[in-house]
């Protein structure tokens, strides 16, 4: 039986609804107007916003709701998750927001379904389970921080929620974060090493519940400073760039074989 839960940490994600500054822009307007939704409602999207994009601060980092979506269902779907209930999941959104995932959440496998989850998400601020939900009821209402009154969302938005404020929040004892700007271990297999370092046998149980895993949420570019304030060691598990949804399989993987089951 596993004694340790792992968090996992989507950061700086590229997550977020169309920014106000840019819901006028014909790009934006006209893909607002095939959908039938409200432009600020959207996901920002580079694939149909990339013109309108251009202006926005970090641009590079922004609009690959895809990309998260690819990192969930990699996380999602390892035994880790499923099985062992031993796997706890943030996206921290680049524009800081974050996301709590409850026990058990199977993320849709078509991408669509996917976005129009996390466009309902951004609106209510939390999705319940249909299933807890006393028929006849309708949905609660969540209060601004994104917690319901009465019953368990699956899904949770904690709007303004930075990384800082993440991590302070859950209290985890070591942060770990992930990136090709981190140390290689002297190791001929380093993301092993690297799980070996994020169970850390040598801890006990009690100590090694509160460990997390900062993986990049972005497409370009590193970590900014306010993540990296927060990082306590930083590692590259590859001598060669890696997609995230490649890093958070392999990672996880290489975790559910440490002898701490």
């Amino acid at each position: 039986m596993i004694k340790v839960t792992i968090s996992l940490i989507l950061a700086e994600s590229a997550l977020e609804t169309v920014p106000r500054s840019i819901c006028s822009h014909p790009a934006v307007v006209s893909h607002a107007r095939n959908t039938g939704k409200p432009a600020y409602g959207m996901l920002l999207d580079n694939s149909w916003h990339y013109a309108a994009m251009r202006g926005l601060s970090n641009a590079e980092k922004r609009g690959r709701p895809d990309l998260v979506h690819i990192c969930m269902m990699s996380a999602t779907s390892t035994p880790l998750y499923r099985r062992y209930d031993a796997l706890s999941i943030y996206i921290h959104t680049i524009d800081n927001h974050t996301i709590h995932l409850g026990r058990g959440v199977r993320i849709p496998k078509s991408y669509h379904r996917f976005a129009g989850l996390v466009e309902s998400l951004y609106e209510k601020g939390a999705i319940y389970r249909g299933a807890r939900r006393p028929a006849g009821r309708h949905p609660q209402k969540s209060d601004p921080n994104g917690r319901g009154r009465g019953e368990e969302p699956m899904i949770v938005l904690r709007r303004g929620q930075s990384f800082s404020d993440l991590v302070r929040e859950q209290g985890f004892s070591r942060v770990v974060g992930l990136s090709t700007a981190g140390v290689m271990p002297d190791s001929p297999h380093p993301l092993e090493a690297v799980a070996q370092r994020v169970i850390n046998d040598d801890d006990d149980g009690d100590d090694c519940s509160s460990m997390a895993v900062v993986v990049g949420g972005f497409q370009k570019g590193h970590f900014s400073d306010a993540v990296l304030d927060h990082v306590d060691e930083l590692y590259s598990v590859d001598a060669h760039p890696l997609e995230a949804h490649v890093v958070i399989s392999r990672m996880l993987y290489e975790c559910e074989k440490k002898p701490f089951m």
